[in-house]
């Protein structure tokens, strides 16, 4: 539910500045900027306001809290108090607390149901319907005209909000502010709103906020959709966002990520933070990255991923589908098992596509009716020659292997792509696979 409505809106650029008076009509000082806390559960969506910050005259002039429930009256012409009594020690900024006129004012945010990057030119403000007496923040305002209001001199302000009326106004429960533009403060921004975007779409948000929103972005998601925003960023995105992040959390992502892809991101790295990236990393998923790393970026042992599913020859239907429900992983796509001569690294004898496990009878061996005739690449061949490969047979996937005939890898027909696409294409391309 949206708290804007259009008799009762204010604008904090047009309210701070304003004079503020006391009880009996005295003039106090003049507004510096609004108080809205952003701490419990429920306040990010539409913060309420919790006080005033006021500009004391004089020349030792210095700026007090005011706390909401002393205020009486509160428009663009000025504030009232409902008492002449302040505190007067120096306003200090507690966690939890958004100065709405500093904090947001010119900074960047994300639209999120327009699924883009903005900077507010104003803030609205509209009381509570649920908290009488209650403020709270209601919208950005992204339009030009409230941003010439705030840069012409006063007396011009309502001829420009009358050429260039606040039209493009998002609701706040649809605004996702970055706590990292607050340094020192704690604030609840939990971003779940773009944690249910489609990774593609919250790649490109990314790819257009600065180091620390980004940071603090993949920190708030899981780790598997963190990975998943990661694939989708542009190849020379990756490597920088990845060292933004700590050790730890850059080691997680990289764990859940396609070994291929997760390959090319620490290859592209120095040494050293390649390393310590690794380190960070799972034991297991570290020595499977390793060993890709290990073969030179533009041969089929650098396009090549260990995540694949292989089986022994003489297993059953029945034992291999026994096998793949009690795995303790299995790859979102399995266009092939790989059938090896004997179990757990023997020679490629054959493929069995998943469709031909179905269909068989529970007691038949797959080496009697597996494909025998099994298309291979080497470690060595050169990746415009596995695009040509996969050019020529129609594949959606092939088998790497060693001189023994032994399985290494696969590639996937998305890798294969890559190969013949320009890097700011290959984000647009369905990814098959991954």
């Amino acid at each position: 539910m949206s708290l804007v409505t259009p008799v009762h809106v204010l604008n904090v650029a047009q309210t701070v500045g304003a004079p503020v008076h006391g009880r009996a009509g005295e003039y106090i000082g003049r507004l510096h900027d609004v108080v809205a806390r952003v701490l419990e559960a429920g306040d990010e969506l539409f913060p309420p306001l919790t006080g005033l910050v006021i500009r004391m005259g004089g020349l030792r002039s210095h700026s007090v809290f005011v706390p909401w429930m002393s205020v009486r009256e509160f428009g663009p012409t000025g504030v009232t108090l409902a008492s002449s009594r302040l505190d007067l020690r120096p306003f200090t900024r507690r966690d939890g607390e958004l100065l709405v006129g500093g904090d947001v004012l010119d900074k960047q945010v994300v639209d999120v149901d327009g699924r883009r990057v903005v900077r507010v030119n104003d803030v609205q403000l509209a009381p509570d319907p649920r908290v009488p007496g209650g403020w709270r923040v209601a919208a950005a305002d992204i339009s030009v005209g409230s941003f010439l209001a705030r840069v012409v001199p006063r007396w011009m302000v309502p001829s420009v909000r009358n050429r260039f009326p606040a039209n493009v106004v998002i609701s706040w429960d649809q605004v996702e502010f970055f706590a990292s533009d607050v340094p020192g403060v704690k604030l609840r921004v939990d971003h779940t709103n773009l944690a249910r975007m489609h990774p593609a779409d919250l790649a490109e948000l990314i790819a257009e906020l600065g180091y620390r929103q980004t940071q603090e972005v993949l920190s708030a998601l899981d780790d598997e959709r963190a990975a998943d925003v990661v694939e989708w960023l542009p190849s020379e995105v990756q490597a920088a966002v990845l060292t933004s992040l700590d050790d730890e959390k850059a080691g997680d992502i990289l764990d859940e990520m396609e070994k291929d892809v997760a390959a090319d991101i620490l290859a592209d790295l120095p040494r050293e933070e390649a390393r310590d990236l690794l380190d960070a990393m799972e034991p297991d998923e570290a020595a499977d990255l390793s060993r890709l790393l290990a073969h030179a970026p533009n041969t089929a042992g650098g396009l090549m991923s260990t995540e694949y599913l292989s089986v022994g020859s003489t297993l059953t239907v029945a034992e291999t589908i026994k096998r793949l429900r009690e795995a303790d992983w299995l790859p979102d796509e399995m266009p092939y098992l790989y059938v090896l001569e004997s179990e757990p690294d023997g020679r490629l004898i054959g493929t069995v596509t998943l469709r031909d496990l179905v269909l068989a009878e529970p007691e038949t061996r797959l080496d009697s009716f597996m494909v025998r005739e099994v298309i291979t690449l080497t470690l060595d061949m050169s990746s415009d020659d596995v695009a040509d490969e996969f050019t020529h047979y129609d594949l959606v996937a092939m088998p790497v292997v060693d001189d023994d005939g032994r399985l290494l890898g696969i590639v996937t027909v998305d890798d294969a792509i890559d190969v013949l696409l320009p890097n700011e294409w290959r984000p647009r391309i369905p990814r098959i696979f991954h």
